[in-house]
């Protein structure tokens, strides 16, 4: 579902990773882990098509990453406190995301379900410039979880988040067992949650 050949990225001088080789299959997790600077975000952002690779190929469900195809197939959240339109409440952040990919009753549904999955109601309604960062982080990666992509990578998605809350998002991702995900995280607890663990820097 999610697969690296040859992948290789650069900044100027500055090799990040180069010679990375790898699938997530259908219903696998493949925690990230890595010191701060290694490249962690540089291969999520490559995955989700913002920035290309320098070499090599990304795909997404066969697709090339960032093509149409590979955008419809996959859930993004990178920055999980922000990205949000501030003087829109939580809710309308969610149906504006929604209405981009599905039809008017069905983005509601969708947004009603993911509302209640991340226990968003009791903020539902307040601008998200007035919400904490656990809030928006709420918001952000329910978003990512819009449309039911076949595909998901997650930055951090857990560091503003509380007890309840990172609960909250597993029990997520664990009533959609056919996502391949992509996690990168500092937590240890995460990793007992994914299958696989990648280490950067990856250097070849």
């Amino acid at each position: 579902m999610l697969c690296l050949r040859g992948a290789a990225r650069w900044f100027g001088r500055h090799r990040v990773f180069s010679g990375l080789d790898f699938d997530v299959p259908t219903g696998t997790r493949l925690l990230v882990t890595g010191g701060n600077g290694s490249g962690k975000t540089t291969l999520l952002r490559c995955l989700a098509g913002t920035l290309s690779l320098t070499s090599g190929a990304a795909l997404v469900d066969g697709h090339p990453a960032g093509s149409p195809a590979a955008r419809r197939a996959l859930g993004v959240c990178l920055n999980p406190e922000q990205g949000l339109y501030g003087s829109l409440s939580g809710r309308d952040n969610l149906l504006l995301a929604a209405r981009l990919r599905l039809p008017a009753a069905a983005a509601r549904r969708m947004v009603a379900r993911v509302e209640d999955e991340f226990e968003i109601g009791p903020f539902a309604r307040v601008p998200v410039q007035r919400c904490s960062a656990g809030m928006r982080a709420r918001v952000t990666i329910a978003r990512s979880l819009l449309a039911d992509p076949a595909a998901l990578v997650l930055d951090e998605p857990g560091r503003s988040l509380d007890e309840r809350a990172r609960n909250l998002l597993w029990a997520a991702l664990d009533r959609r067992p056919q996502l391949a995900c992509v996690v990168v995280s500092h937590q240890s607890e995460d990793q007992s949650r994914c299958g696989r663990t990648l280490t950067f820097p990856v250097r070849r």
